[in-house]
């Protein structure tokens, strides 16, 4: 199952984007990520009064009553409702997760090939996530937070069979602050579109942590091969492609 994701946004983007109202400035160590990955500290957005607000927390939810629970990057949406892992959070506790596309690779029997990177077309866009607060080995609280997950779409599902509950704008309010059959509701594969393409084997490696790991694998080639530098394609020349 996919666990790596990209994170392209700068304070500005993400205050104007989400609407955020909280924090008045970036959290430490908030910035770009092209690498996300399970464990690291990373941001979610949660109501707040009447705004909302952005906090770093640990991908990989820590519920309070079970904090030993294990593989809890993501969560199903057709089993979370009746999960004891992710049941209270779905009802309690929603968030969204500001983010800008993910990896994933394509097994082929036992072989796996990629990895692949997606990149919806919506903008904002944001994963489905809920969230808890458990204590850490030093006993201090924790957040933490899972993605939720659905059927693949079907430009998706040439590549893998899951992906992350992608929202839009409209539908932020709904997920976060809905009653849990309103949310529910919105727990359908994206609709949208979404462009795939293959990248570097770099990915693999959560330490690596640069744009060109969302290059496409030809580009990577050529550079490799003449030694210099070659952008990322314009979001305008992807669109055309």
């Amino acid at each position: 199952m996919w666990g790596r994701y990209t994170y392209e946004l700068d304070w500005g983007e993400v205050v104007g984007l989400y609407q955020l109202t909280l924090p008045k400035e970036p959290p430490d160590g908030l910035g770009p990520t092209y690498n996300a990955a399970p464990t690291q500290m990373l941001p979610i957005i949660r109501p707040k009064d009447d705004g909302r607000e952005l906090s770093l927390a640990r991908l990989g939810l820590l519920p309070f009553a079970n904090a030993d629970a294990d593989n809890t990057i993501s969560a199903d949406a057709e089993t979370l409702r009746d999960d004891t892992t992710f049941r209270d959070s779905f009802i309690r506790r929603r968030c969204i997760v500001p983010a800008t596309g993910w990896y994933d690779w394509k097994k082929n029997g036992a072989e796996r090939q990629g990895p692949y990177y997606f990149r919806p077309a919506a903008k904002p866009l944001a994963f489905a996530g809920i969230w808890d607060v458990s204590k850490d080995d030093g006993g201090s609280a924790l957040l933490s937070f899972a993605i939720v997950t659905t059927g693949a779409a079907p430009s998706v599902q040439p590549y893998h069979h899951r992906m992350p509950l992608i929202l839009e704008a409209t539908t932020f309010q709904q997920w976060m602050l809905g009653m849990p059959n309103e949310a529910a509701a919105l727990m359908v594969p994206y609709a949208g579109a979404i462009e795939a393409w293959e990248v570097g084997a770099d990915v693999s490696n959560v330490r690596n942590n640069r744009p060109e790991l969302m290059e496409r694998v030809s580009l990577s080639l050529l550079k490799s091969s003449t030694g210099h530098g070659i952008g990322l394609p314009t979001k305008r020349a992807a669109e055309a492609s």
